[in-house]
């Protein structure tokens, strides 16, 4: 819902949007199943697609980088494992590793969002632009609210 009545309004410059819903998708818990991501992802973009009449871009784009993540954490994961660690969040896996989990499933995110609302390549360069700064200032919001709202006792 803040997606829908706060970000929905904050563009910097007409180039930078902000989809903080895609936070949901990124922070779920390591342990959860591939198949309820992918679904969890749909209704999440299908949710905001219904406030923002866009016609199935957000349930497509967050649909995508919810079946990429478990890919994506296979890749960067260390050989040994995490210990004890149930959510990938900043403040329990550090700044560095955020920025390597995040921002390109961020970045994957916003490029197939773009690409499908422009519906064609005419605009290419406009798209990379927006999904460049866009991806930016998602993460940038994202890392801010992890810093206001999450507790590290909590988390661990």
């Amino acid at each position: 819902m803040l997606q829908v009545f706060l970000f929905d309004n904050m563009v910097l410059f007409g180039t930078a949007f902000c989809f903080v819903y895609i936070g949901f998708i990124l922070l779920l818990p390591f342990e959860i199943s591939t198949v309820l991501l992918v679904i969890l992802g749909f209704i999440t973009g299908f949710s905001i697609d219904i406030f923002y009449n866009s016609l199935g871009v957000n349930a497509a784009s967050g649909t995508l980088i919810a079946y990429l993540r478990p890919f994506w954490l296979s890749t960067i994961t260390p050989s040994t494992g995490y210990e004890d660690v149930r959510l990938p969040t900043m403040r329990v896996m550090g700044f560095g590793w955020f920025i390597t989990y995040a921002l390109p499933l961020i970045f994957l995110h916003h490029l197939s969002l773009f690409f499908i609302e422009a519906g064609e390549l005419y605009h290419f360069w406009l798209i990379i632009k927006k999904t460049f700064f866009s991806s930016l200032f998602t993460f940038t919001i994202l890392v801010i609210g992890q810093n206001l709202f999450y507790n590290r006792d909590r988390l661990s």
